[in-house]
Formats: C-alpha cells, structure tokens, sequence
C-alpha cells in the first residue's frame, strides 16, 4: 500500500526527474557587489597595468603608432587586420550569447547589447583604409593572420570546453587599454596623417570613451563571478588573451617593418 505524498519530497523528486539543464532559469547571484565590486575592478585594472607594461618591453613596434615616423605599410595592414578581426569575432560573439543565456539571462541580454553596438565597428576602419589608399578588393584579397585566426579560434574553444566569460573578458581587456592608449595614438596619427585619414578610428574612440565601455564590460562580467576562483580565471584568461594578440604584432612588425620599408606617412598626407 502506498503512503501518503510527502510534497517536499515530491518536489524534490521533481527537481531529479526534470532533464532540463542549461536554461539560466536560476538567474545566479554575483560574488562581488557595490564596494567589493569595485575594488575587484582596481585589482583586475591594476594586472592590467602591468601586463601593458610588460607588453611595451617585450613585443616589437608595440608602440609603433606613437614612434616620430610611421610606416605606411603597418599602418594599412593594421587597419585590415581590424576590419577581419571585427567581422570574424562577431560571428564567434554570437555564440557566446547562446552561452551565456544557459547561465544568466540577464548577462546574455546586456552582452547581447554591447555586441549589437559593436557589430558593424569594421565599417569605421574601412573608411580609413579607403582614405589610406585600400580598396574594399584589396581588403576581401587578404587573408588574416595567423594570430587572428588563433584569436577567434581560441573564442570558439574556450566557448565549447571551458568558459562563456573569455570573449567578455577579452573585451574588457581591449576597452581598457584602449581607454588607457588610444586617445595618444588617434592625436600621434592625426598629426601624422591628418584628421581626414583617421576620422573612422576617431569614431569608434568617441563611441568607447562617452559610453564608458570598459565599465561597461565589467558590470557584465562581475555577474559571471561567483567564488575566488572565477576572479583568478579572469587573470589567466587576461594572461592567454595578450599573448595572442602580442603574436598579432609580431607577425605585423614582420611583414612590414623588419623588411626595411621606409616611412611614408609625409607621403599619405599630401
């Protein structure tokens, strides 16, 4: 004979027997919140410091676009490089979305809005190839790099094997140290090449800066923070990110500069 229905028990069994899993229903509560949030933030900023610092001593023509004389070769192949890698991360991007809705909607939503802001960055950066003299042809002629296709790559396996947050923390590191450079490196090319030729990177400048992006990438990825553990995982991924993009740069410094080209911005102005 059975006994009457003990509903937590039921309940409970109810919670074994349902197979759905992966649906961020749960709606997960952050480690971190108001002032430990913030201080979290300084720290993660502070590694950072460092690791632009390192990134300066150790990765050749790193701060080429602040250097007296530009080389118009590594310049035009930067400004393609951006276009394929803003085209080939927002398919990658996309995915991670669809992650993330697994575990937070919310996260998935606020990233969905970032991405949507970001998708369409590549037009800026072909306005300043067409104005430093690259065709939409000679753009959809090159191929990327190895270090960019890595870089998306690496997107695709952190997604499938480890952790939604990587593509998040990849942006946060690209913000802030945009943040920190960028605004040097748009006066050193403006005065090099003239407001004209850069009025594209000029743009996406404005956009980060006004919209504070890099805060912006935080509140987002503080929300996938739930133990200590998650913060140092944050560190190791900000540690796989820079070398891929410092084998970016290598690759870059070359192709153009290590063959000996001669500077020729005085040339792209006129």
């Amino acid at each position: 004979m059975v006994g009457p229905r003990n509903d937590v028990q039921f309940q409970a069994l109810e919670k074994v027997m349902n197979r759905v899993r992966n649906s961020g229903v749960v709606h997960p509560k952050p480690l971190y919140s108001g002032a430990e949030s913030i201080a979290k933030k300084a720290e993660l900023d502070r590694y950072l410091d460092q690791k632009m610092a390192e990134w300066k001593r150790t990765v050749p023509g790193a701060s080429h676009f602040t250097d007296s004389e530009l080389h118009m070769g590594y310049y035009r192949r930067t400004l393609i490089e951006h276009v394929w890698r803003i085209r080939l991360a927002r398919v990658a991007q996309s995915k991670a979305v669809y992650k993330l809705a697994q575990i937070s909607p919310r996260v998935a939503k606020e990233y969905a809005d970032y991405q949507a802001n970001e998708m369409l960055h590549d037009k800026m950066f072909i306005r300043d190839c067409e104005a430093a003299g690259v065709t939409m042809d000679e753009i959809l002629a090159t191929e990327p790099f190895l270090s960019t296709r890595l870089y998306i790559a690496f997107f695709y396996y952190v997604l499938e094997h480890e952790h939604p947050m990587a593509p998040i923390v990849s942006n946060y590191l690209v913000e802030y140290t945009q943040a920190k450079l960028q605004p040097k490196i748009v006066d050193s090319l403006s005065d090099k090449l003239g407001e004209r030729m850069i009025k594209g990177q000029k743009a996406h400048l404005d956009v980060d800066t006004s919209e504070d992006h890099t805060m912006e990438m935080w509140k987002i990825l503080s929300q996938l923070l739930f133990s200590e553990d998650d913060f140092q995982m944050v560190l190791r991924y900000i540690d796989d990110v820079q070398e891929i993009l410092a084998l970016f740069f290598r690759e870059i410094y070359q192709d153009t500069i290590a063959k000996g080209e001669a500077p020729a911005a005085a040339a792209a102005r006129s």
